[in-house]
């Protein structure tokens, strides 16, 4: 699904089911949740005009996800997550089949971001990270967050029904779930392995295996994505679903990072050229090379090597 196809889906649904509740927090943030049982579904967060909008869900059934900006069009969700995209675009859910569907969504006003956030370099590299047209970073939510997102996902603003709530209590559980998700995240940007909220050991097995197996040969060039398939006997599917919930992104994502964070501590090294470090990671392009750099760390490698001989 192309690009502008998606946008044509976020405009025909984004009024097609209107939020159970949505509040201004007293801290700021506004809260809007969705609640719903149905056969099928078909949903758009409407966009805001500037800031960016934290998503967290949790549904029983099948369901798929896209924002309106991305070129990938939907890709198979999971139960238990934490979405951040730029509140510019539409985030669109739909499924096929009967789903019981939850939703909790923060808009974090620009204003909001200035004042309280944007100090943080650890959120600095969230914001980058989500530069990409369409794109979405995720993490998992554990037992506790889903205990606090069921809490809200519970709250009537209407006085006298029996699951209203005060107000700030909901605020605190919405600060808790944006806490973690920004923890989270700053540990994935880290290359910390926390844990994730993927509970089977199988899975964290195979993800360590797979670590371990990049970490040994990802520097070659005939190194490839395939060749882990075939080692591990796994779906691409599957493996990308853990590496985004495990790093917050995808397999060929990670296997850039590593390669890209190599070459920058060779420039620091200044024994190689850029051209010999390139192909020493595995990039047979210079320009390939050149564009993963910048996409990364803002700053072509030359420039970079500048710098650190300048600091020589």
């Amino acid at each position: 699904m192309t690009m502008k196809s998606l946008n044509a889906v976020a405009n025909t649904l984004e009024v097609a089911l209107p939020p159970r509740f949505t509040e201004k927090l007293p801290v700021g943030l506004r809260i809007t949740c969705w609640k719903m049982s149905a056969n099928q579904l078909e949903l758009s967060i409407p966009a805001e005009e500037n800031g960016l909008l934290l998503t967290f869900i949790n549904y029983k059934g099948d369901l798929q996800i896209a924002s309106a900006g991305s070129k990938d069009g939907f890709q198979q969700a999971s139960p238990g997550l934490g979405l951040l995209t730029q509140a510019a675009q539409p985030l669109l859910f739909r499924s096929f089949e009967p789903v019981q569907f939850s939703a909790v969504s923060l808009f974090i006003s620009a204003d909001w971001i200035r004042a309280l956030l944007k100090t943080n370099p650890n959120f600095t590299k969230i914001e980058q990270a989500l530069e990409g047209e369409g794109s979405i970073l995720t993490c998992r939510l554990g037992r506790r967050q889903l205990t606090l997102f069921a809490a809200i996902t519970g709250y009537s603003h209407r006085e006298g029904s029996e699951d209203s709530g005060s107000l700030l209590e909901i605020q605190n559980h919405a600060l808790c779930l944006l806490e973690h998700f920004l923890c989270s995240r700053h540990r994935n940007l880290a290359g910390v392995n926390a844990s994730t909220g993927i509970d089977n050991e199988d899975d964290l097995s195979l993800i360590r295996e797979v670590e371990s197996y990049i970490s040994e040969y990802y520097c070659s060039d005939t190194f490839t994505v395939d060749a882990i398939l075939k080692k591990t006997y796994t779906s691409y599917h599957k493996l990308n679903f853990l590496f985004k919930s495990m790093h917050g992104m995808t397999i060929s994502e990670y296997i850039r990072n590593k390669r890209i964070e190599k070459s920058r501590e060779m420039i620091a090294d200044n024994v190689k050229s850029i051209s010999q470090i390139a192909y020493e990671i595995g990039y047979s392009s210079i320009s390939n090379y050149i564009l993963a750099f910048k996409k990364i760390y803002r700053i072509t490698p030359g420039k970079y090597k500048k710098q650190m001989d300048n600091l020589a």
